[in-house]
């Protein structure tokens, strides 16, 4: 059995808690200074800079439009400073829609920080099934 490097440890103990629905391990993994990527040309798409700036126009919007959110690993490469990750997500919308797609995440990593993390996925999906992203943010929060 291989050893994984410190970032790939640190990825799986990560995704470990994510599946678990706790968010908290990766932010705390961010630099202040994150860039998020997502590929496509939708409106959940695009490159986003700053760990508050990701959370204010991605996760909450998110957090309007799923009552469930789950993100199952698959599988782990390991590139020391940069990880790719496979997975799975589980979700369901708020009006009763899955939304599983399929991810590949290619985690940088700078002094053991995450400092780029970009999102390969479904974008057809995500238009299918997600609401404008701008249309989401100004949601209400599900009861």
């Amino acid at each position: 059995m291989t050893k994984l490097s410190s970032n790939a440890q640190l990825v799986s103990t990560i995704f470990d808690e994510v599946a678990k629905g706790n968010g908290v391990p990766f932010w705390e993994a961010c630099h202040e200074d994150l860039i998020w990527r997502t590929i496509g040309q939708g409106s959940w798409s695009g490159e986003f800079v700053g760990k508050q700036v990701i959370i204010d126009e991605i996760f909450r919007p998110l957090g309007k439009v799923l009552v469930e959110r789950a993100t199952i690993p698959s599988r782990l490469i390991d590139g020391g400073d940069i990880i790719v990750l496979q997975a799975r997500g589980k979700n369901l919308t708020t009006d009763g829609q899955r939304y599983d797609n399929d991810y590949v995440f290619v985690i940088h990593f700078r002094d053991g920080k995450i400092t780029r993390y970009e999102e390969y996925c479904d974008t057809e999906l995500i238009a299918r099934i997600l609401p404008d992203r701008i249309a989401a943010k100004a949601m209400p929060r599900p009861t």
